[in-house]
């Protein structure tokens, strides 16, 4: 089986990609499957496509033996006010209005802000891919987006008992399945393929199908 290395620490994000991943007939290794001590690179762009680029190449330049796959997660808070979206930037966002960034924290401060707006918000997430592989002494870098829309996934101000580490949005947010609301948090393996796994799924072929 072709390997990938996952550029990422977040254990959520990884557990979610191998799974992609195997469907596609590839193994995902994350840093720690590998032992790797790669420095992270800070992140200068705006979009969660440009952003996944952007980390994919820094990656790619650290580690050459495997093509690097990339993440990166936003989202949109439909009809609040500004200061209540976190838009691109959610540890940043939660740091600054909770003192820290903790799942706990994120959870906490999100519950409140839908609270806020009547107990539930329209929420759109984006999950920019980018993959980056060595090819003739250079470095080759493509991209794509994946995105639910606003209709399958809202944030609520209830918090489910069942939690995702790295994934603070996981016990606040719902997500449509089969015409029914559930707590991403509470979903199995087959309700995230039916609801947004299968969208990423597409998106990450795209990119693989460009290795050569």
């Amino acid at each position: 089986m072709k390997k990938i290395l996952i550029a990422t620490t977040n254990p959520a994000k990884i557990i979610t990609i191998k799974k992609i991943l195997e469907k596609l007939g590839y193994e995902g290794l994350s840093f720690a499957d590998l032992d790797l001590h790669l420095e992270e690179p800070e992140e200068t762009k705006l979009t969660a496509e440009e952003i996944a680029a952007e980390k994919a190449l820094a990656y790619a330049e650290q580690y050459k033996d495997l093509p690097v796959l990339a993440r990166d997660d936003t989202n949109q808070l439909v009809g609040v006010d500004e200061e209540d979206d976190p838009k691109n930037h959610n540890k940043e966002f939660i740091a600054r209005r909770m003192g820290e960034y903790t799942d706990e924290n994120g959870e906490k401060l999100l519950s409140e802000i839908a609270h806020k707006y009547g107990g539930e918000i329209p929420l759109r997430f984006d999950w920019g891919y980018a993959l980056a592989w060595h090819k003739d002494g250079e470095i080759k870098v493509v991209s794509s987006l994946a995105t639910t829309g606003t209709k399958i996934t809202k944030l609520v101000d209830k918090i489910s008992d069942h939690k995702v580490p790295g994934f603070c949005y996981g016990p606040v947010t719902k997500v449509l399945v089969d015409g029914e609301w559930k707590y991403d948090s509470e979903c199995t393996d087959k309700d995230c393929w039916k609801s947004y796994w299968g969208i990423q799924k597409d998106k990450i072929k795209e990119l693989l199908d460009q290795l050569d």
